[in-house]
């Protein structure tokens, strides 16, 4: 289809700060500038800290006590209360060590690393759907682009008409109901022209927003390269779709939210174990002899509480996390399925349909509107020749349209992130 010469003539519909930008610009941008995309990669730095953090062993304590601060030496020594002999000033001291068992250090470590892993997956599942969401914006802002103008060229039309059908009409040589149907044409065209562009300046809204544009007021328009396709892909075979389902974000969030559970967990049955804190002391006097130095080890007795209930609770919720895991896999298949059948019904309808039918539909209406001020065609065959075209004006745009979305429809149901 020759689309080119004529779709440059609506570029001044536009402002004059207009960016021109391809698909292929917008997603560059989208992936350099888009907030939430930074915002997330933040939150895995953040728990790749914890991991580290994880992997610290416990500090060591140091407890000094039983200081007498307001005994003095014995009466002749001016050496001071610290310095004086004999030493006759209490202090004592304790160098303690956790040991943590039963494997802590290692599933704690397991359990911040699994963190890190879901808020990879959450990334990939922002990135899946941001990008489902900004294709479906500029394959929309395309089409109401040509949309506009065309609707601006069929205005423009019916205001020349219905101008020569008002001076007619006021001579009396066509009937007034005549006048009045080319006028609510035009107000039908109108009102479609209006809408579009309201549908158009919201896509430009979350453009502005997915691009990060911070100059306002500024008009994007997406280069149209591309989109009057001339025949569609063939659907991949569903069995290769199926088994990417494992791709997606959200089928990756559930699977590392069951392992992050199932880690939680083990964590959870090693707190079961005591820890065990190796202590070194001192004491100065207050021992059964001068300057005693000792050993000794301390640990809790889990006679009452072994942490079962936090056991139970782990146990139950990485089941939960398997169950829901197995439910998101049967849902992203299904919406597998329903994408690749929606193509397959597109394709049906494409191949029954004549894409030149929009350029032959408008060199047909120059001699319609011809024949009609000539007065060789009757005014109703004028008028439902023109709302056949208005209608096929706007199927037709969808119908492109659709040729894109729908297989963006499919990447996003797939999983696919490029």
């Amino acid at each position: 289809m020759r689309w080119g010469g004529w779709l440059l003539s609506f570029t001044v519909l536009w402002a004059q700060d207009t960016v021109y930008i391809t698909i292929a610009q917008a997603e560059k941008q989208f992936l350099e500038r888009n907030l939430y995309l930074i915002a997330q990669k933040l939150r895995i730095e953040a728990e790749k800290a914890l991991v580290w953090q994880a992997r610290l062993w416990p500090n060591p304590q140091l407890t000094i006590d039983q200081v007498d601060l307001f005994t003095r030496a014995e009466a002749g020594f001016d050496a001071g209360p610290w310095l004086s002999t004999p030493r006759a000033n209490q202090i004592a001291a304790t160098l303690s060590q956790t040991l943590l068992t039963a494997g802590k250090r290692l599933k704690g470590v397991a359990l911040a690393e699994a963190s890190v892993r879901i808020q990879e997956a959450a990334l990939a599942e922002l990135l899946r759907t941001l990008r489902y969401q900004l294709l479906s914006t500029l394959y929309a802002v395309q089409r109401d682009q040509i949309l506009l103008g065309l609707l601006q060229e069929q205005l423009s039309l019916l205001d020349l008409l219905r101008r020569r059908y008002r001076q007619l009409s006021e001579q009396a040589l066509v009937p007034l109901p005549e006048y009045l149907r080319i006028e609510n044409l035009y107000l039908q065209v109108q009102a479609d022209l209006r809408v579009r562009r309201q549908s158009w300046e919201e896509a430009q809204h979350t453009l502005r927003v997915a691009l990060r544009i911070d100059s306002l007021p500024i008009v994007l328009w997406i280069d149209t390269t591309g989109f009057f396709q001339s025949k569609l892909p063939q659907a991949p075979p569903l069995d290769s779709l199926l088994l990417q389902v494992y791709k997606r974000g959200d089928v990756r969030i559930a699977q590392e939210t069951s392992r992050y559970q199932k880690a939680s967990w083990a964590f959870e049955k090693a707190l079961a174990y005591p820890d065990v804190d190796v202590l070194v002391s001192y004491d100065r006097l207050g021992g059964y002899r001068l300057n005693q130095l000792g050993v000794g080890f301390a640990l809790p007795l889990p006679l009452f509480a072994r942490n079962q209930g936090r056991i139970k609770a782990a146990q139950l919720s990485a089941y939960a996390a398997d169950t829901a895991y197995q439910q998101t896999i049967l849902t992203a298949q299904s919406e597998i399925l329903r994408a690749w059948r929606n193509f397959l019904l597109l394709q049906k309808q494409w191949e029954n349909t004549d894409p030149t039918l929009l350029e032959r539909y408008r060199r047909a209406e120059t001699a319609y509107r011809e024949n009609l001020l000539a007065g060789r065609i009757g005014f109703l065959t004028y008028v439902d020749f023109f709302q056949s075209y208005r209608d096929l004006t706007e199927m037709l745009m969808e119908l492109f349209y659709l040729s894109h979305q729908t297989l963006n429809e499919l990447s996003y149901a797939v999983g696919t992130t490029e």
